[in-house]
């Protein structure tokens, strides 16, 4: 998992966590707390509605003020894909659709975020 995730903060986590309308959103923030605090961002046999839906639509746009949570999304996007716990996508097609987005981001998570997708694991 890249180390950026790690610097997640609980404002950050919990804007997440709300992403789906804030529906389930304090489950969603347990789920995803203990994902990234205390399973160091690998994911577990049985999680996987909560919290890989808000982690998959917070890496689907980047919303104004928010950009590290879209890193952070996307990244852990990139862990399920990589354990085999996300199935409906893989590295190319996740790349594909935030690559457009890209210009959106500071040059530092821009480039955080194509180095990581462009990994070889």
């Amino acid at each position: 998992m890249h180390p950026f995730v790690f610097t997640a903060n609980p404002a950050e986590l919990a804007f997440i966590s709300g992403l789906d309308y804030g529906q389930d959103k304090a489950r969603h923030y347990a789920e995803l707390n203990k994902l990234v605090f205390e399973h160091q961002g690998k994911f577990k046999d049985g999680e996987f509605w909560f919290p890989l839906e808000v982690i998959e639509l917070g890496a689907n746009s980047i919303k104004p003020g928010h950009e590290r949570e879209f890193v952070i999304c996307c990244l852990l996007v990139l862990s399920a894909i990589d354990s085999g716990h996300c199935l409906s996508h893989d590295r190319e097609s996740k790349y594909a659709a935030i690559e457009p987005m890209l210009f959106q981001l500071p040059d530092e998570f821009a480039g955080l975020l194509m180095e990581a997708y462009a990994a070889d694991y």
